[in-house]
């Protein structure tokens, strides 16, 4: 009966456990607003990448970047702020390597291929821009539309600009028309894109543009 007592007396009193403390969700760092901007932005070409054009908005771009939704209105005001900068940032990407892989080379066939073969590297050093760009093309009823003739409109510019240079050099172009070898790219860009998803060898690829570089000078 004492044992028992003992026993009793010596039962230490369980402690309450602690609710744990609610931990705040981890935000951004402040950055400088151009920093931030560029930022914002470089989430929202991940974003748009995996979701697409018309699905992809100012949430999940707030997501992507750990900050609060009100921080993406406050640079992008609107979806198609958003929209528009997402696909200019493809453009100037896309264009802006071409016109530097077209410099670099001599003749207009070696500016030509180059420009295509620049394109499939971006395939793997830049999913996200290629995907973009094949969305945007595809987005007939969405905002981005009219910007997608701009794209165009930059392409042929580019094309006229290659033919006009290489005519300067002495290279005989016969009738190549600058506007329908721009169309035949942004069509081999697209082609391009699905070989490289297909797993399709270097060798299948380098061949295929080999085609069209014939096609756009009118070689045989």
């Amino acid at each position: 009966m004492v044992t028992s007592q003992v026993r009793r007396a010596t039962k230490v009193k369980a402690i309450p456990k602690q609710k744990d403390a609610a931990i705040p969700p981890r935000r951004a760092a402040k950055l400088p607003v151009g920093e931030r901007r560029a930022q914002l932005l470089e989430c929202a070409i991940r974003v748009f990448a995996r979701k697409g054009l018309s699905a992809a908005g100012h949430a999940d771009v707030a997501a992507e970047a750990g900050v609060a939704v009100p921080t993406v209105f406050g640079y992008f005001p609107t979806r198609s702020d958003l929209v528009v900068a997402v696909v200019n940032e493809v453009e100037r990407f896309i264009l802006g390597r071409a016109r530097d892989a077209a410099s670099a080379q001599p003749t207009i066939s070696k500016q030509l291929i180059a420009v295509l073969h620049d394109f499939t590297d971006s395939f793997d050093t830049h999913p996200e821009y290629t995907m973009i760009w094949v969305n945007w093309g595809a987005s007939f009823q969405d905002e981005a539309w009219p910007l997608y003739r701009q794209f165009v409109e930059g392409t042929i510019r580019l094309h006229r600009d290659i033919m006009k240079a290489a005519r300067k050099r002495g290279e005989r172009l016969s009738d190549v028309d600058p506007e329908m070898s721009a169309y035949l790219f942004i069509g081999a860009a697209t082609t391009i894109i699905q070989m490289k998803m297909e797993q399709r060898d270097s060798r299948s690829i380098a061949r295929y543009m080999e085609t069209i570089i014939h096609g756009a000078l009118h070689q045989s």
